[in-house]
């Protein structure tokens, strides 16, 4: 195997993870289909004996000829036949006539060897949607055989750690950008195998090529060298009640709306009284506080070297972005605090703004088919505009996942046949379904304008364009990950979460936060 494995590698495969990255035995082998050419002959003898489910011809004379497959009614080789059963006869034929089959059979393509396929697209629209893929790709290419690892989220993301450390690695997997940096050495580069796959690159959406000189959406690329395939595509943003603003007479929200003005709607929503509350803020980072944060003057770095010098998020205008996110709970006492989450659910119900019960939240925006599946039809719900900061501001945390090749492959002789799959995966057949069950945004340029992804469906929200024209907003940033990072965002999370909680002020916590955060960033230069 390529590549080294480094003490940070070691370190994330016994527990450490990154950011949301994350398969069944499915086997697939066909053949093809048989030319049927017939024509009749005379038979010189046919006895038929009637009988009451079965016709007996004897001495019955066909032409040999060679044949590879048994099709319907076909005699594959010639031998000695002293008997011939001929179910469900009704009556006695006086004058049979036997037709001479000429099969002339295509070769059956070879199967080839099967690809392990590590995937975490494992329940809910999403396993829908992977499946469905992958019975057509059955259909397109029966000769290529995979073994699909299908595993959970968050086991995924720990699997990969472990695996990548002891060289067990599958031959395809789905990574995000920390990952692909962490252990690009033991992935193959694909920019040459594109021509030889017919694949035109312009077709996708990624953003690193829409905006180059944004080095920190690199999220599927080191440089020039391209290492994955495009899978799936994430963005920030907004949601909220449609039933509940209307309830308590709020009016819809607009995009002239600030973080104030969202504070007032807020407190026309609130009643800790009976767990109503205006927002529902929770811990992660990627799509709730950090955009807030990017809006206001701060950011992810200081830089956007690789590894970064230090942190850029406890700013004067990073403070005060995170002391708003944690006022909502615990001053203004608009947003459910975290240890009354509880409080709200009912069986079947275990994510707050599905109970009915929130008015609006910050996060991922991507997966509306998810969150369709989690409302369940009890509400109306719809994708709002990101209110401004109060320097009139708003950011957008992208992200994209795609499909790796990684060196195991051609150890396996694997290289073709996995690049044929991630190929479909990221082509507009399956980019597609990805439109239709709308658990993330599809990456096929067409499909991503098509009306079948912005389209009105029962249950989604009407404004599916807001997804689409956040996640292509000039004022979008990636995660600008770097060999490391991992362990950055980990520090990162570990620190400011008792603020969110209510364990800690927001100013400690960010300080918390910083220090750690900036310890390790130091020691990455050393390296």
């Amino acid at each position: 195997m390529n590549g080294s494995i480094t003490r940070r590698r070691i370190m994330a495969a016994l527990g450490v993870g990154s950011v949301g990255v994350t398969a069944q035995v499915l086997a697939a082998c066909g053949e093809s289909t048989p030319t049927v050419v017939t024509k009749e002959v005379p038979v010189e003898k046919t006895i038929i004996k009637e009988v009451p489910v079965e016709k007996i011809v004897e001495k019955v004379v066909v032409k040999e000829v060679p044949v590879d497959k048994i099709v319907e009614k076909t005699v594959v080789k010639e031998v000695p036949v002293d008997k011939i059963v001929i179910k469900e006869v009704p009556k006695i034929v006086e004058k049979t006539v036997v037709k001479e089959v000429i099969v002339e059979a295509a070769p059956a393509a070879a199967a080839t060897t099967p690809i392990r396929f590590m995937n975490y697209w494992a329940a809910g629209t999403r396993w829908e949607t992977m499946k469905a893929g992958l019975e057509e790709f059955d259909k397109r290419y029966p000769n290529i055989q995979y073994k699909l690892e299908k595993l959970p989220p968050g086991f995924y993301r720990d699997k990969v750690n472990i695996m990548f450390a002891a060289g067990t690695i599958g031959d395809v997997l789905v990574l995000n950008g920390a990952r692909m940096r962490e252990f690009s050495s033991m992935l193959l580069t694909l920019n040459d195998l594109l021509g030889p796959a017919n694949i035109n690159i312009d077709d996708y959406l990624i953003l690193a090529r829409e905006y180059p000189d944004k080095v920190d959406t690199e999220n599927l690329s080191v440089g020039p060298a391209l290492k994955g395939m495009p899978f799936m595509s994430a963005v920030n943003g907004w949601v909220y009640n449609v039933d509940k603003f209307e309830a308590d007479g709020v009016a819809n929200p607009t995009a002239d709306a600030t973080w104030d003005s969202q504070l007032e709607d807020g407190k026309k929503m609130s009643n800790p009284d009976t767990n109503h509350y205006g927002f529902h803020n929770g811990t992660g980072g990627e799509f709730r506080w950090l955009p807030l944060i990017s809006a206001n003057g701060g950011w992810l770095f200081s830089d956007k070297k690789r590894p970064a010098t230090s942190s850029g998020f406890n700013t004067k205008g990073g403070q005060e972005a995170f002391q708003w996110y944690v006022d909502l709970a615990y001053k203004h006492g608009v947003s459910v605090p975290l240890g009354e989450i509880p409080s709200l659910l009912f069986e079947g119900v275990t994510k707050p703004f599905a109970t009915g019960k929130i008015g609006m939240e910050p996060g991922g925006i991507h997966g509306p088919g998810g969150r369709k599946l989690r409302v369940g039809g009890r509400f109306t719900w719809d994708n709002m505009p990101s209110p401004k900061s109060p320097i009139g501001e708003v950011r957008y945390s992208t992200n994209e996942l795609g499909h790796f090749i990684s060196h195991r492959a051609e150890d396996h002789g694997t290289v073709e046949t996995s690049m044929t799959l991630i190929s479909f995966i990221a082509g507009e057949y399956f980019q597609g379904l990805v439109a239709d069950g709308r658990g993330a945004i599809p990456m096929f340029r067409s499909v991503i304008n098509s009306d079948r992804y912005l389209g009105f469906q029962p249950g989604m929200p009407k404004s599916m364009d807001l997804i689409r024209d956040n996640f292509l907003s000039p004022d979008l940033y990636g995660l600008h990950f770097f060999d490391g990072w991992a362990q950055w965002w980990n520090m990162l999370h570990d620190e400011m979460t008792p603020a969110i909680t209510g364990e800690m002020t927001a100013m400690e916590a960010m300080a918390n936060a910083a220090a750690a955060c900036d310890k390790h960033l130091k020691s990455l230069q050393a390296e």
